[in-house]
């Protein structure tokens, strides 16, 4: 189901208008935050037993998806780099802060793990970071990968930000279990343009990923944090009267 450009623009507009809780006699009532935009693609027609079938990527957008100018990460290393990461006001920790959280309760290295969408370690930690929380790292899809696969793992200073800047544009994509991909693609607050520009980017990814492209998608929606589910079809926009 390949789509065009002014569909996914009208599905955009669809889901921002459709956060606002419209009531006859009362004013519009809009979040007092700025609520997310969430893209989910449902598939069909995949072997998600064939590991070639499966997607665990990071994948760089075109425009931030974080507000501000510093991602949810925590930098292992040391060092020049660790000196760097606290320069950048950057949460971080070094070889012996590893040895540390290793030797805690397994619940406390869970919380650790849950609290950062990402981690960037300096390569020469890599082992002791696998073996340390590989296995709380790994089901969530934080294990840190190199590039092509990832941006999380860096060898000098000078990566750093490169990488943090990278992670205010950098999405998890996963297909492992479930036949649908969720992806969180910007934020209300942002210029339609660039939602529109993070969105196409995402399908013509996951598209380019499978066994036979855009035949491989069944639907696809969007929605806001706490907005109504936008399905991408020119019939639905209709009968919405989007």
């Amino acid at each position: 189901m390949k789509v065009d450009d002014k569909l996914l623009k009208k599905s955009i507009n669809a889901a921002i208008n459709f956060s606002v809780i419209k009531r006859d006699k009362y004013k519009d009532k809009i979040r007092k935050f700025d609520e997310s935009i969430d893209f989910i693609i449902n598939l069909k027609d995949i072997n998600l037993n064939d590991p070639k079938q499966r997607i665990d990527k990071e994948v760089l957008l075109p425009n931030n998806i974080i507000p501000g100018d510093k991602p949810n990460v925590c930098v292992i290393a040391s060092d020049e780099i660790l000196l760097e990461a606290k320069n950048l006001n950057l949460d971080a920790i070094d070889a012996d802060g590893l040895v540390k959280l290793n030797n805690e309760e397994k619940k406390e290295k869970k919380k650790f793990v849950k609290k950062y969408d990402f981690f960037i370690v300096e390569d020469k930690m890599m082992p002791n970071v696998a073996r340390y929380l590989a296995r709380f790292l790994g089901p969530l899809g934080k294990m840190p990968k190199p590039f092509p696969s990832g941006y999380g793992i860096i060898s000098n200073p000078g990566d750093l930000q490169i990488a943090v800047d990278r992670y205010l544009k950098v999405i998890r994509i996963q297909l492992k279990k479930q036949m649908l991909i969720q992806v969180k693609i910007g934020k209300k607050s942002m210029a339609k343009d660039q939602v529109f520009e993070n969105l196409k980017a995402v399908v013509e990814y996951v598209a380019d990923q499978m066994p036979h492209k855009y035949n491989n998608i069944k639907s696809m929606f969007l929605k806001t944090t706490m907005g109504h589910p936008i399905k991408i079809d020119e019939q639905y926009l209709k009968s919405i009267e989007a």
